[in-house]
């Protein structure tokens, strides 16, 4: 008995071809840092690996990382309470900030049981890197 080989058509591919080698790179990467933080961020460069400077021209170190966090307490409005964790990223590469990224994620795991580990979104603004976690 012969097994059918399934090929993808050139519409397949680029729909989730590109998706899926981005995703096994980032999961390599995961496994060699060790981290329980998923890389999700969108990135411009193609080829973009764990040296990739993604703020200014490589000049920057001992950056803020700042991991905003709803925590399950409300205030007297009845608004969910904010909590800030700021750690430090030695410089702006991928894998300083996937780093700050992950020791935040500990922080807000340990002191708040927050689960988000998908790291979404970072923005440098004011000197800081701000980041979104999802889940």
């Amino acid at each position: 008995m012969k097994t059918e080989q399934k090929t993808f058509t050139k519409d397949e591919y680029e729909t989730h071809g590109e998706w899926m080698f981005d995703y096994g790179k980032c999961t390599a990467y995961r496994d060699l840092l060790k981290t329980d933080i998923v890389w999700c961020v969108s990135m411009s460069d193609k080829n973009w690996n764990l040296d990739t400077i993604l703020f200014g021209d490589g000049n920057l170190k001992n950056i803020s990382f700042v991991n905003k966090i709803l925590t399950d307490e409300k205030d007297s409005e009845g608004n969910y309470i904010q909590e800030y964790i700021m750690v430090t990223a030695k410089d702006a590469t991928v894998k300083e900030i996937w780093l700050a990224a992950e020791r935040s994620y500990k922080i807000a795991k340990e002191e708040f049981e927050d689960w988000h580990s998908f790291l979404e979104i970072i923005e440098f603004k004011n000197n800081k890197i701000y980041s979104f976690f999802g889940s």
